[in-house]
């Protein structure tokens, strides 16, 4: 009689069980469900192409950081220039002071000319990339060839611009269409990048040009230690 009890209560116990299970089963499908669906969502959202709008404000943005790019790299050659500043005042002090060198101690006066020749053929270079790296760049790259293209940007290109009156100007921005934007947008964005293609070459071979200027200027103090040490040791001071 024991064991029909055991038996007859364990039934219940097992379907009780499978009740309270099947709930929970059924909320992680849900949530399985619901998570499957959300991703698909962001994937279908992340691969549609964008809106005229959208691609306006992309392409802002693209521009907006060339300038930004193109004004970094004329700071960089402003920091350049003041670092030449400070060597140039330190090799003016050093070459006009002979005792500063111990150029008094030894017989080694012939070098300095030869040193100031590399030193002012140096910063010849330096100055022509300076100049290079911060001089002005035309809005349409030089050599293009007009066309439909160069055509599409006359509501944002500068020469474009003060080529019209200013009634076609207003009348042009009036009838202005999403693509057209987007091209001259684009076309903006090619010249820009074109431009800070040539700024930062100039301003690698600028700060090249930096480096050996500071090498220069370190052998130039370390000769005038040297020569120090020596004129102590030989007394000829």
């Amino acid at each position: 009689m024991h064991g029909l009890e055991a038996r007859s209560g364990a039934l219940p116990f097992r379907l009780r069980s499978e009740v309270l299970d099947a709930p929970k089963a059924h909320n992680d499908e849900d949530v399985e469900s619901r998570k499957r669906r959300k991703e698909a969502k962001l994937l279908a959202e992340a691969s549609r192409s964008l809106d005229p709008w959208e691609r306006y404000r992309a392409l802002v943005d693209a521009f907006e950081q060339g300038v930004d790019l193109a004004e970094m790299a004329d700071r960089k050659v402003r920091f350049a220039m003041v670092v030449m500043a400070s060597l140039n005042i330190g090799v003016f002090a050093l070459t006009t002071r002979p005792e500063l060198l111990g150029l008094g101690y030894l017989p080694l006066r012939g070098w300095l000319g030869a040193f100031l020749l590399a030193y002012a053929v140096v910063a010849v270079y330096f100055f022509v990339q300076a100049t290079d790296a911060l001089r002005p760049r035309p809005a349409k790259a030089p050599g293009t060839t007009p066309g439909a293209p160069v055509e599409a940007s006359r509501l944002r290109q500068r020469e474009r611009v003060v080529a019209q009156d200013v009634a076609e100007y207003a009348r042009g921005w009036r009838e202005v269409r999403f693509d057209q934007l987007h091209n001259e947008l684009a076309l903006q964005n090619h010249r820009i990048s074109q431009v800070n293609e040539e700024k930062y070459a100039a301003l690698g071979r600028l700060y090249g040009g930096l480096r050996v200027l500071a090498l220069l200027f370190g052998g130039l103090v370390l000769f005038a230690g040297l020569s120090h040490v020596l004129a102590s040791f030989t007394g000829t001071r």
